[in-house]
């Protein structure tokens, strides 16, 4: 082959990394000066592409083999990052002992595989107890097992285990079914780690949150937390300052009662912080969360704060707040561009929507006939409910507009069209 090196590559970059190594390693010198650069053995994804929606993300036994027998042993001195599947995993890690390993992600990571994996007296403990830095755990969430059986058999080990751990992202994503963690006193003491940095977790109660931010994460900066339910803490409240956090991210797809006396003041803890992200679906307020209730309550509380993200959803009864009154309470200064639109309900609720723009999030739930559209690039999941008024063709083509790079739609509407397309006549 007599092209370039400049146009073998630009050719290369439109294949996988996997397709690369598996079909142009060992071919010739020169092939293999190209594509033993870092750009495609630094990180490497073993698993089948797009697989999301399978239980087995394994590549197959021929690339497997290949890549195991003959392609890692060559290159395992220069991985630095691998993404791998349950199935494989064990076979991968394996095939070498990649001294520069310090990035690990693990799809569908089911929990036998871990209480094997994260033994003490495992190869993998033995060899990467010290090594390995960022890890990101993506559960098989179809198990049957309790939220203790997780804590124990997969949190608790790898806190125990890896110790210079900093980054951990534990089962964060987008389904609304996912792996959820919860915490008791007796259980606190094993699953904390002095060397996180950076946590992303789902979380079944806002005390589990609460738990996490008890103190024993002194080096946590960034805390990234989806809270299953915000109602009846059961732990006293606690009035100290978290002083080290500098990023926090709160999301609760759930209606919560318990906004003002659970989130308000565990917010108004976190007095250096720099970027708030707040997703909250409030239910029997007695007004609508706005402009002047986010900057009293919240933001004069956090001095430091650059960035604040949110979206949040308020239900009220006999509500008067109209929509030029809400517009005036966010002032240019304060905030950043902020969108909202408002519901009024033949049962007497009322419902307002408000959220920061450009909008940061990869979700928006409970989107009602009287969204005003916009662009959202970011969202790849979205629920369109309204149980009192229709969804018209024109709203339909309101969302497809707004969002381009949809990947989940789920729709919940009672009320019959009022108006059909003609071709639909």
């Amino acid at each position: 082959m007599n092209l370039p090196d400049e146009i073998l590559i630009i050719i290369w970059n439109k294949l996988s990394k996997i397709d690369v190594l598996y079909s142009f390693l060992n071919v010739n010198r020169r092939f293999d000066k190209l594509v033993r650069d870092k750009i495609y053995t630094r990180s490497i994804e073993l698993i089948k592409n797009n697989c999301e929606d399978e239980d087995n993300c394994s590549l197959s036994d021929q690339i497997l083999d290949r890549f195991c027998f003959d392609l890692l042993p060559q290159i395992h001195n220069i991985i630095e990052q691998f993404i791998l599947e349950s199935f494989s995993m064990e076979r991968i890690l394996y095939a070498g002992n990649y001294p520069q390993l310090c990035q690990l992600t693990l799809v569908n990571f089911a929990q036998e595989l871990a209480i094997r994996v994260l033994a003490d007296e495992s190869y993998f403990a033995h060899i990467f107890k010290s090594q390995i830095t960022h890890l990101v755990v993506l559960i098989d969430y179809t198990e049957s097992r309790s939220y203790d059986d997780l804590r124990i058999n997969v949190f608790q080990r790898i806190f125990s285990l890896l110790t210079t751990l900093t980054d951990l992202d534990f089962g964060q994503c987008s389904r609304s079914l996912h792996p959820v963690l919860t915490f008791n006193n007796s259980s606190a003491d094993e699953c904390f780690s002095s060397t996180i940095v950076n946590l992303r977790i789902n979380v079944r109660t806002f005390d589990d949150c609460q738990c996490l931010l008890d103190g024993r994460l002194s080096q946590l900066r960034t805390f990234i937390v989806r809270i299953d339910f915000i109602s009846n803490s059961k732990l006293s409240v606690n009035n100290t300052d978290i002083l080290h956090l500098e990023c926090f991210s709160l999301t609760s797809y759930n209606q919560t009662l318990d906004y003002d006396s659970h989130v308000v003041p565990l917010l108004r803890r976190m007095r250096y912080l720099q970027q708030l992200t707040l997703y909250a679906i409030v239910t029997n307020r007695s007004t609508f969360i706005d402009g002047i209730h986010l900057s009293n309550e919240i933001l004069d509380h956090i001095p430091q704060l650059q960035t604040f993200n949110f979206n949040i959803i308020t239900y009220t009864y006999a509500n008067n707040q109209l929509y030029e009154n809400i517009k005036c309470t966010f002032p240019n200064g304060k905030f950043s561009q902020v969108d909202f639109y408002l519901d009024q309900y033949p049962n007497g609720e009322a419902r307002s929507h408000i959220y920061s723009l450009p909008y940061k999030m990869n979700v928006m739930h409970d989107i009602s006939s009287n969204f005003p559209g916009g662009l959202f690039t970011n969202v790849h999941v979205i629920w369109l409910a309204d149980i009192f008024c229709p969804f018209e063709h024109k709203f339909y083509d309101r969302i497809a507009r707004s969002f381009p790079f949809l990947t989940e739609l789920t729709v919940i509407n009672y009320i019959p069209r009022n108006y059909k397309p003609l071709q639909e006549a």
